[in-house]
């Protein structure tokens, strides 16, 4: 079961590094994780974040801090005989898939490398690999380039991903040492973060390490126009089908809630909402915490 979700984890980010147009970006305010721009965030209360703080919901995280780690052992330049070969490839690639950036071409060509290295190692290879890739592909390959011409955008991207293949083993070799303590630190990190913090962001079903929860969600929206409430003000100690609403004078009043499935505002961004309705006359005490 936890193999078929590392594999999951690994398929998803190799998907959307080959799917053209897809917004991704790195979240440093959000633990250094990559993430597209159809991730399902949301922010987990203290009690229903505490069961969801697993070793499989801590991968994610735990692949971007492995991969700073490892860098100083892993800093590798780029072969002449793969930016050779790299050049027409990405110029053929260029050319034929409309509108792609040079960041965009460099992640689809370092993936393409992590599925043929990491074929039969499992789902946690192919993580490592292209968590480098991401890394490697924003050091001169932007987003921005969109309309220059494929041979002007092909130098940064041979360069970048030449480096990320050149340091991919070293990374995944490294990784796969650390790995299992790293989940079991970042697990009582999660709980920790459930328990101190109210609560804590998950995308896709994975913990975010993050500093400030506040910070993470501005990056979700302004980068990705992910949206999430971090609502430390409202505290939920009531029937499942209530919540709590702290109004201005310090009181506290149940509200009945209906949670709205899932929805995109856009192509592939998607969101929770919630529908309050006020009853009014039901006075909770003070939760203190």
């Amino acid at each position: 079961m936890q193999y078929r979700h590392k594999l999951l984890v690994a398929s998803v980010g190799l998907a959307a590094a080959l799917t053209p147009g897809l917004a991704q970006a790195r979240l440093d305010a959000c633990g250094g994780v990559f993430l597209s721009g159809d991730a399902s965030c949301e922010f987990r209360r203290e009690r229903d974040c505490e069961t969801h703080c697993e070793t499989t919901s801590v991968e994610t995280a735990c692949v971007a801090t492995l991969q700073s780690s490892c860098e100083s052992d892993c800093s590798a330049s780029a072969e002449s005989e793969c930016t050779e070969t790299c050049t027409p490839s990405c110029t053929e690639q260029c050319t034929t898939v409309e509108k792609q950036s040079s960041r965009g071409l460099c992640r689809s060509d370092c993936a393409q490398d992590c599925s043929a290295k990491c074929q039969g190692q499992g789902g946690h290879c192919e993580a490592c690999c292209q968590q480098n890739c991401n890394v490697r592909c924003d050091d001169h390959c932007r987003d921005d380039d969109t309309e220059e011409v494929c041979e002007t955008k092909c130098t940064p991207v041979c360069t970048d991903s030449c480096v990320a293949k050149a340091s991919s083993q070293c990374q995944i070799d490294c990784q796969t040492t650390q790995f299992e303590s790293c989940q079991t630190t970042t697990v009582q990190t999660c709980q920790t973060d459930c328990q101190d913090k109210g609560g804590a962001i998950f995308c896709d079903g994975q913990f975010l390490n993050v500093t400030s929860l506040k910070d993470c969600a501005a990056q979700l929206a302004a980068e990705l126009d992910i949206h999430v409430d971090v609502n430390l003000d409202v505290d939920v100690d009531v029937d499942s089908d209530a919540d709590v609403t702290v109004t201005h004078d310090g009181k506290k009043h149940e509200a009945k809630c209906s949670v709205a499935a899932p929805g995109a505002a856009g192509p592939g961004l998607a969101f929770v909402g919630l529908v309050v309705t006020a009853a009014f006359g039901i006075s909770l005490r003070r939760r203190h915490r």
